[in-house]
């Protein structure tokens, strides 16, 4: 996490959203100043080990693995706008890095675990943007409130 820190001092994004346990716990044992945090208390499908955060604002969401549901996207859109805000995720939040890059301002970074490899860093380019929503485009909608 040094080398995050870094990149954040340096570099002072928008808006720094963090996907995931492991890495909302270590940005925030690090100092690192995370606007958005999304967790669903599991890593790597055993539950993830327990840690304190406080945020201003907190939401709840239900996410089914391996979609994402409207409920789950309308609140990151909402959060995008507030600071210092926890999103609590019944499910599973992995693919929701996918809908807070698509909905992060300019110069915003989203951050997220890759297991067994470490950290990564997204910075939200309008080319990444773009990326992402073709790679939304082709997943298969299978009911009309799952994207």
């Amino acid at each position: 996490m040094p080398e995050l820190k870094i990149l954040i001092g340096r570099d002072h994004p928008s808006r720094v959203t963090a996907v995931g346990d492991v890495v909302s716990r270590e940005t925030l044992a690090a100092g690192i100043p995370v606007d958005l945090r999304i967790i669903d208390h599991i890593s790597m499908r055993k539950p993830a080990t327990s840690f304190n955060v406080k945020a201003r604002k907190s939401y709840h969401a239900r996410n089914s693995p391996g979609v994402i549901t409207q409920e789950a996207w309308d609140i990151i859109k909402r959060a995008m706008k507030e600071q210092d805000v926890l999103i609590l995720i019944d499910g599973e939040e992995d693919l929701l890095t996918l809908p807070c890059i698509v909905e992060s301002p300019p110069g915003a970074v989203v951050l997220y675990g890759q297991p067994s490899q470490g950290l990564v860093v997204v910075n939200a380019t309008p080319a990444v943007k773009k990326e992402t929503r073709l790679i939304l485009g082709r997943m298969i909608r299978e009911e009309t409130n799952h994207i």
